[in-house]
């Protein structure tokens, strides 16, 4: 079952080239998702009550026109391959008639208390998959070369103004730090965009940031106080 959820793209989402931030991109898909489960059930508050979570595993947005602030957005989703321990969700983003953005999104669900991951199937919901897969040219999945050298180019801290209810870094929050590190972002914008999530980064955590360029292509990766890898992005960006 496909949802589509409308927006006017707000003048505090986009980023200092006026267009719609990467973050706010994933943020856009989010919610529409949430609404899917306000207007089909069940309910992400009362999914929480049953000490129930979503957890994001990865993602890839492809961004193929930049739309900028009071633009009409339409987030069309649906999930596909739901079974076992997670499924995908596609997001496709129109405007003017035409696909400005897509998104992929392999999530799971875990028991709060445990952290344990749950079986999509123990959770019964409103709307039912499509078997439609959005294709994406930002790959799933990607590993840098073992012999890749990394730079290290700084830290950072987890605090309240990253956080989410589950009471670490909001997977929408990643983007917006990576691309801190890349100098010059004037005239330019986020093409492609891969993201694993390997470990949380919790509040109040530190951890730092590395990064190479592969064949144009900025990857980053994170490690975390403990020493345990935290996530892994690509990013390639084109010019406006």
């Amino acid at each position: 079952m496909k949802f589509s959820y409308d927006y006017t793209v707000y003048d505090h989402d986009v980023d200092i080239n006026g267009v719609l931030s990467l973050s706010a991109i994933m943020r856009y898909a989010q919610e529409t998702a949430s609404q899917q489960h306000v207007a089909y059930g069940p309910l992400i508050p009362d999914l929480r009550k049953e000490g129930k979570a979503y957890i994001l595993s990865r993602a890839s947005v492809d961004v193929l026109n930049p739309v900028r602030a009071q633009k009409k957005l339409t987030a069309v989703t649906w999930l596909n391959n739901a079974r076992g321990y997670g499924f995908t969700r596609f997001t496709e983003f129109i405007s003017d008639g035409e696909t400005v953005a897509k998104m992929s999104a392999y999530w799971g669900m875990i028991d709060i208390s445990s952290r344990k991951p749950l079986r999509v199937e123990d959770t019964p919901l409103g709307f039912t998959p499509e078997n439609e897969v959005l294709e994406i040219i930002s790959p799933v999945r990607f590993r840098p070369s073992k012999d890749a050298v990394f730079t290290e180019l700084g830290s950072f801290k987890v605090t309240y103004r990253d956080c989410d209810e589950n009471i670490h870094l909001n997977n929408t929050n990643y983007p917006a730090i990576f691309l801190s590190f890349i100098p010059d972002m004037v005239g330019r914008y986020v093409k492609h965009f891969s993201i694993s999530y390997h470990h949380e980064a919790r509040l109040n955590s530190p951890f730092k940031v590395f990064m190479i360029n592969v064949d144009g292509a900025y990857v980053f990766k994170t490690i975390l106080d403990c020493g345990l890898d935290g996530s892994e992005a690509r990013i390639v960006l084109g010019e406006l």
